[in-house]
């Protein structure tokens, strides 16, 4: 899986379709490819546990998301008719960097890998990064092999069973779930918490209300938020892919100002009591290696690391 930056110099796109020496044919992606890339996802990513039954509809409601161009940035590799996987390189144009996903036979990587980096380059991207499991050593090689350099480890936590952590608030602090009218305030609050964090692209307020409230199989997400005083400080992303799939927080964040004060921790511990009360547990997050007090309030609360992803990043323009 792999994505992306903004508009620097400019080359000529690539054609609606593409030879590749490896007798893969790349070609662009239109909307009659959703059931194409669903299966494909199947059968080269993760197993699921129990594969949701309108996995096409999430596909498209993936693909829908605003911002995102498929039919530019989204290419389908081809063995004769048949295809051989999907690259989606996701564009990040504040920080200029495209992120991967790419779900590919071995023998169709480097065709999708060429077609992503030329779409890169043809819209002004700085880095390419794709993230991978530490312990998939023929990706990892390939991407070294193509010129990627490893440059970030994330730890994957999980918290088995069904404890609630019933966590104490701060004195004069409330918990309540977001609603479609703090959508600005939960924007503001989440690019405010991670400005200047390693790969943090801004969002915006139609990217979270879409987020929250369309993409979900069964929307809403439940985002929990901390307030004090009427203040909004701190907020904990919850998500449960469908039923019977694990719980995940996905994101959590608290004002810059009142860090240190433990209201990440209080929330993320609202947040694991939500989880484990809809039955959505074990309950997965991932922290950024280099934030060792996160991993350390993740494994207060019961995590522990389960793997490591590794990111590699091939740098085209400064």
């Amino acid at each position: 899986m792999i994505a992306a930056p903004a508009r620097a110099g400019y080359t000529a796109p690539l054609p609606r379709s593409f030879d590749h020496p490896m007798a893969y044919s790349v070609r662009r992606f239109a909307w009659d490819d959703v059931p194409l890339l669903t299966a494909s996802e199947a059968a080269h990513g993760p197993p699921a546990s129990a594969a949701p039954a309108d996995a096409v509809e999430r596909m498209r409601r993936w693909l829908a998301q605003p911002g995102m161009q498929p039919e530019r940035d989204c290419f389908i590799a081809d063995d004769d008719g048949t295809p051989a996987g999907y690259a989606y390189l996701v564009v990040e144009q504040p920080i200029r960097r495209g992120v991967l996903i790419f779900e590919a036979a071995q023998a169709g990587r480097r065709p999708l890998l060429d077609a992503a980096v030329s779409d890169a380059r043809s819209i002004g991207l700085a880095v390419v990064q794709v993230d991978v499991p530490e312990t998939d050593d023929a990706l990892r090689s390939f991407l070294a092999s193509a010129g990627l350099a490893h440059v970030r480890t994330h730890l994957h936590l999980r918290r088995d069973g069904a404890q609630t952590i019933d966590a104490p608030l701060p004195a004069g602090a409330a918990i309540r779930s977001a609603g479609r009218d703090d959508t600005a305030a939960l924007t503001d609050l989440q690019n405010a918490a991670f400005r200047g964090s390693w790969g943090y692209a801004p969002n915006t307020t139609e990217t979270i209300a879409y987020g929250v409230f369309e993409l979900p199989d069964d929307p809403p997400d439940r985002v929990l938020l901390l307030e004090e005083g009427g203040r909004l400080l701190a907020y904990c992303w919850t998500h449960q892919g469908h039923a019977g799939a694990p719980g995940q927080i996905g994101m959590v964040g608290t004002a810059p100002a009142e860090q240190s004060r433990g209201l990440g921790r209080a929330v993320t511990a609202a947040g694991v009591d939500h989880l484990v009360g809809i039955g959505a547990t074990p309950i997965d997050i991932t922290v950024d290696a280099e934030n060792p007090p996160a991993l350390r309030l993740y494994e207060h609360l019961g995590f522990t690391v389960r793997w490591r992803s590794v990111w590699y990043e091939l740098r085209i323009s400064g």
